[in-house]
């Protein structure tokens, strides 16, 4: 026994530098056969910055659409109440079409009676013509025998009878080619007018169509209904209302600003703010509205919201709070804040250089959005690694790729 132990530590005593290198074969293989860290990476870039009030403002309802009634008749509300929303397209009443339905029907009959007059003209025209050429070949005629019984009358060769004669039947031709002439200008004219009526049919029926498309009385925009007539299959005249939906872009911001604060504001324009839950908001502004408050000393600004529209803010007078300039704005070197990194001694970020990252201590400031103000350590243009920082090494290696 004693004899096989000492054989096994031999064994092990031979075979340890072959398992060394072989461990240190697979280390190194280990290290260098891995592919680079995958980052994300951002640039330094110079911002603006100013101390800020935050002041009380409130949700104006700037804009409500209308649905109204297209004809005259019997309304039928769809299941919809007060404060309901609605999608674009849906059905919310459905008037009655009856008399406009009849009323197309009398008018295509009236347009195909029409149109049958108009080929009764155009046979008559053609009947007419036939019948002015004859004319104006029998007035050709009789001008050319005139003519000829002229000249014969003047070598007093025939009476002056047989000229006179002549001279009657040539009128009479001229005047039946000018009673011809006279019914198709007339029949020409019968023509056109009703032609004109034709146009004037097609557009009543049109408008008829247009009555009973638009008699679904349908949502022009995705929002919630401020207001639904309570009045169920009842009468309304052309015109009424019926409903009023306010649009999620329906609503602004209204913030009384003091004047002294004013001018800061229009420099930069763009503000940031909570709602009544909490919720960050940003609004640009639209307008000044150009009337002064004499007791507070201030104007009142509507401002556009551009973020999204959260349910505490979708109501009239509903409360928000932002944050509004106070002093002139200064330049500063900011960056995403997905790059910092919080260390015992501060907070750093990793600088890309050559496709390799390096740890750089930084002084940070305050917060723009989602941005921070860097004091000292970075300057403008340089790259920093916003997405995969987690576990880089000073030095190492990395791979960039896109957002």
């Amino acid at each position: 026994m004693i004899r096989n132990r000492f054989c096994h530590l031999i064994c092990a005593y031979l075979l340890s530098p072959f398992l060394l290198c072989f461990v240190l074969v697979s280390s190194v293989s280990a290290q260098y056969g891995q592919s680079a860290p995958k980052v994300e990476v951002a640039e330094v870039i110079s911002g603006v910055i100013a101390a800020q009030n935050m002041i009380e403002g409130r949700i104006i309802a700037s804009q409500d659409l209308a649905i109204v009634t297209t004809i005259d008749g019997v309304v039928k509300l769809a299941s919809w109440r007060d404060g309901d929303f609605v999608d674009k397209g849906v059905l919310i009443a459905q008037q009655d079409t009856a008399k406009t339905q009849l009323k197309h029907d009398q008018l295509a009959l009236q347009q195909s009676e029409t149109n049958q007059l108009i080929t009764q003209i155009k046979t008559s025209l053609d009947f007419e013509a036939d019948l002015l050429a004859l004319a104006q070949a029998q007035t050709a005629l009789q001008q050319a025998r005139l003519e000829r019984l002229t000249e014969l009358a003047t070598e007093n060769i025939v009476p002056k009878d047989r000229l006179d004669e002549a001279l009657r039947a040539y009128l009479q031709a001229r005047q039946a080619e000018v009673t011809f002439q006279k019914n198709i200008a007339k029949l020409e004219s019968d023509l056109i007018q009703t032609q004109i009526k034709v146009e004037l049919i097609a557009i009543e029926i049109a408008d008829a169509k247009s009555d009973i498309i638009s008699s679904r009385l349908i949502a022009p925009a995705a929002g919630q209904l401020v207001s639904v007539t309570s009045l169920d299959n009842q009468y309304f005249r052309k015109g009424e209302m019926v409903a009023q939906i306010r649009a999620s872009s329906g609503y602004e911001i209204e913030v009384d600003i003091p004047i002294s604060m004013l001018g800061f504001l229009r420099q930069g324009k763009t503000i940031t703010g909570f709602d009544a839950a909490g919720r960050e908001l940003t609004a640009i502004i639209r307008s000044e509205i150009p009337t002064e408050n004499q007791k507070t000393n201030s104007r009142s600004v509507r401002f556009t919201i551009t973020s999204e529209l959260t349910p505490a803010m979708m109501a009239d007078q509903a409360r928000v709070r932002v944050n509004i300039p106070a002093s002139d704005q200064q330049a500063v070197v900011t960056i995403p804040s997905d790059a910092i990194i919080p260390d015992a001694d501060g907070v750093y970020v990793f600088v890309i250089k050559d496709d390799k990252v390096f740890r750089r201590n930084i002084a940070i400031g305050a917060t723009i959005a989602d941005r921070i103000v860097i004091k000292t350590g970075l300057t403008i243009g340089e790259k920093i690694v916003t997405k995969g920082n987690e576990g880089l090494r000073d030095g190492m290696a990395v791979e960039i790729v896109q957002p």
